[in-house]
């Protein structure tokens, strides 16, 4: 039984998504920690009034709303990637490509991201780890 193109194609579309929404992540927390250091800036500025503190922690919110949400795509968009490497499993054409890979590679960056913010259980992460096979698993997290 060899790769479908339709299956491989699915695999890089997820995976896909899952690396975006990474990156719009780690975009968001970058954005937050300027905007707190930007609104400390307005506070400490003679020249800045109460008004301009209040406009900044406007924005502040604006990105610390937006964060939960985009915590909640990258969950659906984590558990679509997650069945399509697990129905990969099945097909050794399948695991052998490049796609299959990356698809891990995507699901072990995003899998810390979503057990910190409640989205993943660890549990549920350690069972999937189990399935996949020992080249494509990380080594274990050191122990904080």
């Amino acid at each position: 039984m060899s790769a479908s193109k339709e299956a491989i194609k699915q695999l890089k579309v997820k995976t896909g998504t899952v690396t975006r929404c990474l990156k719009d992540l780690a975009y968001t927390d970058k954005e937050i920690k300027s905007q707190l250091e930007r609104i400390e800036k307005v506070r400490q500025d003679p020249e800045k009034d109460e008004h301009d503190v209040r406009k900044q922690e406007e924005v502040l919110a604006e990105y610390t709303t937006a964060k939960p949400f985009e915590q909640g795509q990258l969950h659906g968009y984590f558990t679509a990637l997650e069945e399509k490497v697990l129905e990969a499993l099945e097909d050794d054409d399948l695991k052998a490509t490049e796609e299959f890979s990356k698809g891990v590679e995507a699901l072990n960056a995003a899998a810390p991201v979503l057990i910190e913010c409640g989205k993943l259980e660890q549990e549920d992460w350690d069972a999937t780890l189990a399935q996949l096979p020992a080249v494509a698993t990380p080594p274990p997290p050191a122990p904080a």
